[in-house]
């Protein structure tokens, strides 16, 4: 359903119409299909009832000016717990700082390429947005029966200020393959400006994927992403999104569960201080019988800051007997901070077993006597606790040392910027 455009989106399409003019690519008539889906919604609004409390027409740069892949020439590369990685910059894939294992490699996304393609290219607007400009898509392909170790992927941001740097990204997993990667979304430069990121995977049958996502960005910047997958028989799919810094974030997951003894687990910790706005908004489709899923979402929340959960999980005529259970629990640490959280479940069968829940606290305070009773200072005890409540999402990552990584970077944030108004009365 089309409607009436904002007078940005409206100049956001002229853009994207003429790059499809002067370009040659190859994918140019899926290029097309994307932009079709944006003309009829253009940047979402709060009468988007999908991002009722984002406004990204609000906050989007007022023209659309994409951030070239040349500018970066940094050789330097985000030391993480992967031996191998992959590094992207603005987009564009640096071979000459990549290291790719054994069984996996690497190719341009055409759309003689595309896997899947009887799905709808793109479901949402930014994500159509996305489809429609971004320069370079790659296809991520690992090899049938080929275990890989944790693979860094490392997108790496320099736009200058009010600039919009796209990525997109397909991982197909084939048949009894294993693969775990670690996304990271990588911002140097203090600057309000803007990336849109899209990552998809396939999984085939008996396959199995782990996929821990990061924004590592600055209070200034915005981020749109887009993980979505795809579930063949008795796959197994496991994410984890990272969202603790910026001025706003966007994070959507997408899984499609197609056939039976599939599982997914979707999980998530967003982190906010000042007048940050952290947004997710997942969505699983069980559209086979005998099919689970779980999802643990966790906020921390502090000054001004504002946190968005709405999950969704929608079970299809025929897909009996699945079991999906959904938990967002949140930690406010002053009196401003505010959560939204918006559980969602579509039944369409009649034999499943669904549960969900959420609840909005403050730091237990006899907790926090107990750690200064063990002669642990206050600030440092409620530090301790706000740690302890967001590891249980961390460690759904599945990989210790990964876990290890992202653990100590969150103490760190909490560190440079000590959390105050703890006292809640």
């Amino acid at each position: 359903m089309s409607v009436t455009l904002t007078e940005k989106s409206l100049g956001y399409v002229e853009t994207a119409s003429e790059f499809l003019k002067a370009s040659s690519l190859i994918d140019r008539n899926q290029r097309e299909k994307a932009l079709e889906l944006f003309k009829d919604i253009g940047l979402p609004t709060k009468k988007n009832e999908n991002y009722k409390y984002t406004n990204l027409n609000k906050v989007f740069p007022e023209k659309l000016d994409l951030a070239k892949p040349s500018q970066v020439t940094s050789t330097s590369v985000l030391e993480t717990p992967a031996k191998y990685t992959l590094v992207f910059d603005n987009g564009q894939w640096k071979e000459e700082l990549s290291h790719l294992p054994k069984g996996l490699s690497l190719l341009p996304l055409t759309e003689s390429s595309q896997p899947n393609k009887d799905k709808p290219l793109v479901s949402d607007t930014m994500e159509a947005l996305n489809s429609s400009m971004v320069e370079n898509k790659y296809l991520l392909k690992v090899e049938k029966n080929s275990q890989i170790p944790l693979v860094t992927l490392l997108h790496r941001i320099e736009a200058d200020q009010s600039q919009v740097a796209m990525t997109s990204l397909h991982i197909s997993v084939e048949t009894g393959a294993e693969a775990e990667f670690f996304e990271v979304i990588q911002l140097e430069e203090e600057r309000e400006n803007t990336s849109i990121t899209q990552t998809s995977f396939e999984l085939a049958a008996n396959a199995k994927a782990k996929h821990t996502k990061a924004l590592l960005t600055k209070s200034s910047h915005i981020h749109v992403g887009k993980v979505k997958a795809t579930l063949a028989r008795d796959a197994h799919f496991t994410s984890l999104t990272f969202s603790v810094d910026g001025k706003m974030n966007r994070n959507n997951v997408e899984v499609f569960i197609e056939d039976t003894g599939a599982h997914a687990s979707v999980n998530g910790l967003y982190t906010g201080r000042s007048s940050q706005h952290q947004d997710c908004f997942t969505t699983i489709h069980h559209n086979a019988a005998h099919t689970t899923s779980d999802q643990v979402f966790k906020g921390i929340l502090d000054d001004e800051a504002r946190g968005v959960f709405t999950g969704k999980i929608v079970i299809h005529r025929d897909a009996q007997q699945v079991d999906s259970n959904q938990l967002n629990k949140n930690l406010l640490l002053s009196k401003k901070a505010h959560v939204d959280t918006r559980p969602q479940i579509e039944v369409y069968a009649d034999d499943v077993k669904c549960g969900h829940g959420a609840t909005v606290g403050q730091i237990n305070e006899e907790e926090v006597f107990y750690l200064e009773s063990r002669g642990i200072p206050k600030e440092k005890a409620q530090k301790i606790l706000c740690h302890a409540f967001a590891f249980e999402a961390i460690e759904s990552c599945a990989h210790d040392e990964l876990s290890t990584w992202l653990g100590n970077h969150l103490f760190e944030l909490f560190e440079k910027y000590a959390l105050e108004h703890l006292n809640v009365q």
